[in-house]
């Protein structure tokens, strides 16, 4: 490790346990569920978010008599995950986390943590799960997961389609099932092409004697 590696991982160790032993904290971050809020610094939220830092700068956040934000779409556990993901740059959560944490990347301009979950829900994917992380990716309009996501849903369109989850899923998300077929029509004529290459490569010349 280089010595700037070492200074940074350093500076990263302290902040994670200044926060985990509430050390000089200035604000408190409450979770939607009503549960104790946890201190935290203010300079950290800001720096990580455009949204904590004007959350922060707003004029009821300054009123109060100690500063404070609510994030509801979180619990304490899923907040706990978030904020220290903040400190360290490194996600330690469980997989049932995982969902809460992605929405609320989008909804407070984390980009880093979005892409760490993104980058889970990909390398997670299989036929079972590959409909839930598709309705998923749409919220955000997350480009790039629902692209994986409709590439595994055409490989294994069979495991994907046939069960009757498929069709409540169609429902829900008409525009997504036409995707689905869109990408899977697009497959099979790129299969039949290429086909049809492999046989006039395979095919013997005629010989002139």
């Amino acid at each position: 490790m280089s010595e700037a590696a070492a200074q940074k991982a350093a500076f990263l160790g302290g902040l994670v346990v200044s926060f985990k032993e509430q050390m000089h904290t200035d604000v408190l971050v409450h979770p939607g569920d009503q549960s104790p809020p946890i201190p935290t610094h203010k300079a950290i939220l800001s720096s990580r978010s455009k949204v904590f830092r004007n959350m922060l700068d707003s004029d009821e956040c300054k009123a109060s008599a100690e500063e404070s934000i609510t994030l509801p779409d979180l619990n304490h556990d899923e907040l706990h995950s978030l904020l220290e993901f903040l400190y360290s740059g490194n996600l330690i959560a469980p997989y049932n986390q995982y969902r809460a944490l992605y929405l609320a990347a989008d909804k407070y301009d984390i980009a880093y943590l979005q892409d760490v979950c993104r980058d889970h829900f990909i390398a997670s994917l299989t036929s079972r799960n590959v409909l839930d992380i598709l309705e998923l990716a749409s919220i955000p309009s997350d480009t790039i997961l629902k692209a994986a996501a409709i590439n595994l849903v055409v490989k294994h369109m069979e495991d994907v389609v046939v069960p009757m989850k498929y069709e409540t899923f169609v429902q829900r998300n008409p525009n997504l099932g036409v995707e689905i077929t869109r990408a899977f029509l697009r497959e099979i004529k790129a299969q039949s092409k290429d086909s049809r290459s492999a046989s006039c490569n395979h095919r013997p010349h005629s010989r002139i004697y």
